[in-house]
């Protein structure tokens, strides 16, 4: 019998992940879903309510694409534990109404029964699967996870100082397409030295004190390249550079973090947590303005409640600790020149800031 072949929208760099347990640990054929382009979010719009969220159109649109393409037997919608929840039986309807017959797996609802759900959303992709080698597998894509991060970190902080602009992100480029064709923890860990070493001979003109700017904001946006129409890249690359931190990757967030020491170290400002996100975009901006940050971009998408009820906090941090702070709102019809603009203003602002301070 050939391998089921099996589908998950795109995520930023995180599908070379879930192509590695994909192909290795439930022995399924895994379709890569194309890159996010404007013809995404397009085809997205076309079949989403009006006012639903940017994520929910670009996840549609790839979902789609991946359809349109053929040879999709289930796609897997991984979920959340805000609105997304019910935006992948949403997803489920507008797909099965538009005549696909695919399965529909949808994380959301396997998290509800813990790992008896998720044991189920496997057998549904692969009644064959051989569980201990999934398991396995599960490990090794996690670790997988964990080194994209750590190398994606490290591009951020010093891409902007580059001598040779741009020699960062193609080693990092590099790197993605060697973890995709990878095997084992193995290859896995080869690949990591590799690219380390070569991180570490790129030549660099960074000062002593560099502007240092944290980002934070809403899971997907802020953490999907085409979705914020690369704010890392255009701000790191401004003036004479600027050195970038984003907490929110998928290690902080969904491996590593304790919401409960969040609201402990924000309890001067939130008393409760108010939503998927706020907590730890409320307790990323505090730590980055006690650090001496330079500025703080806060990145969203339009209507996302959680990071709405976190821009009124920020703005008190924002007040109390005297430190810029720009708000991005980003829905279907957000243009490339209005952030650019924007983002010019803000590095004009933090520039003059540290200069008039010296």
């Amino acid at each position: 019998m050939s391998k089921r072949k099996v589908g998950f929208p795109r995520m930023d760099n995180y599908n070379i992940a879930l192509k590695y347990l994909v192909e290795n640990g439930l022995d399924c054929e895994y379709v890569m879903a194309p890159p996010m382009t404007r013809k995404t979010l397009e085809l997205g719009s076309k079949y989403s309510p009006d006012f639903v969220c940017a994520p929910f159109k670009y996840t549609l649109g790839s979902m789609l694409e991946m359809l349109q393409g053929g040879g999709v037997d289930a796609i897997v919608e991984t979920g959340g534990v805000c609105r997304l929840g019910y935006y992948g039986e949403l997803q489920r309807q507008i797909l099965h109404d538009l005549g696909y017959q695919m399965d529909f797996v949808n994380l959301a609802d396997m998290g509800k029964h813990k790992l008896r759900g998720y044991y189920a959303a496997v057998r549904k992709l692969n009644p064959q699967v051989n569980i201990p080698k999934a398991v396995k597998t599960l490990k090794d894509a996690v670790h997988l996870v964990r080194c994209i991060d750590t190398v994606e970190d490290r591009v951020r902080i010093d891409r902007g100082f580059e001598n040779q602009p741009g020699s960062m992100k193609a080693i990092f480029e590099a790197y993605l397409q060697e973890l995709g064709a990878a095997h084992s923890r193995r290859e896995i860990d080869a690949a990591f030295q590799k690219v380390q070493n070569a991180l570490d001979a790129v030549p660099l003109h960074k000062p002593e004190h560099p502007l240092r700017v944290g980002i934070v904001g809403e899971y997907y946006t802020v953490m999907d390249d085409f979705g914020n129409h690369n704010v890392e890249r255009i701000l790191a690359y401004m003036g004479q550079g600027v050195e970038i931190h984003r907490w929110m990757t998928f290690t902080h967030r969904n491996l590593e973090y304790n919401e409960q020491a969040d609201l402990a170290t924000i309890a001067p400002y939130v008393r409760y947590s108010m939503g998927p996100t706020t907590s730890a975009t409320v307790a990323a901006a505090l730590r980055y303005a006690d650090a001496g940050f330079d500025g703080i971009v806060h990145v969203k998408s339009f209507g996302c409640t959680p990071e709405v009820d976190a821009m009124a906090v920020l703005q008190n941090i924002s007040a109390d600790r005297k430190i810029p702070i720009l708000y991005l709102s980003y829905d279907s019809q957000t243009g490339d020149a209005g952030i650019q603009t924007r983002l010019e203003a803000f590095y004009d602002m933090i520039d003059m800031k540290r200069k008039r301070a010296v």
